[in-house]
C-alpha cells in the first residue's frame, strides 16, 4: 500500500497496531489486509469525495473521536448487520466491507442510500482507490 499512499494527498498519520485491534475487537470483525496496511499508513484518508472514517487513535484523540465504530453504530440501515461501513462521501453513500466468519472481505461494496442497495464495485482497497483516482468511477 506504499504506493497508494502517494497517491492520496492527505497526510495524517497512520495508527498503531493496538488501535487497528482494539477497534476489530468492539467492531466483531478482522479488517482485510490492504486496508490495515493503508491505516497504518494514514489514518482518516480522503481520496477523492470519499472520506475514510479513522480508526480511533488515544494520541490523537480529537482527530479521530468520530470514529468507524461510532459511525457502524448509528447505521440504520437492513444490510448494517453484515457490512462494516469504512467510507462516506457526504451524501449518504458509503463504502463498505462484508463480514463472513469474524472477518471482513477485501471487495469493496458500495451501498446507495437512495434505493438501499448493495454492490460489488471493486476486488480490494488497492484496485478501489487506483481506479477512482484514474476516473473510473
Amino acid at each position: 500500500m506504499q504506493n497508494i499512499r502517494k497517491l492520496i494527498s492527505s497526510r495524517k498519520p497512520g495508527v498503531s497496531e493496538d488501535c487497528i485491534l482494539r477497534t476489530e475487537e468492539k467492531l466483531g470483525a478482522k479488517f482485510p489486509i490492504r486496508y490495515r496496511e493503508l491505516v497504518k499508513l494514514i489514518n482518516n484518508a480522503e481520496v477523492d469525495n470519499w472520506i475514510f472514517y479513522p480508526i480511533k487513535d488515544e494520541n490523537r484523540i480529537e482527530k479521530t473521536f468520530d470514529d468507524i465504530v461510532r459511525a457502524n453504530t448509528d447505521i440504520n440501515n437492513e444490510s448494517s448487520n453484515n457490512y462494516i461501513a469504512f467510507a462516506e462521501d457526504g451524501t449518504g453513500d458509503q463504502l463498505c466491507f462484508k463480514i463472513k466468519d469474524e472477518k471482513m472481505l477485501e471487495y469493496i461494496y458500495f451501498w446507495d442510500h437512495e434505493n438501499s442497495s448493495v454492490e460489488i464495485i471493486a476486488k480490494n482497497l488497492e484496485e478501489f482507490i487506483i481506479n477512482l483516482l484514474k476516473g473510473d468511477f
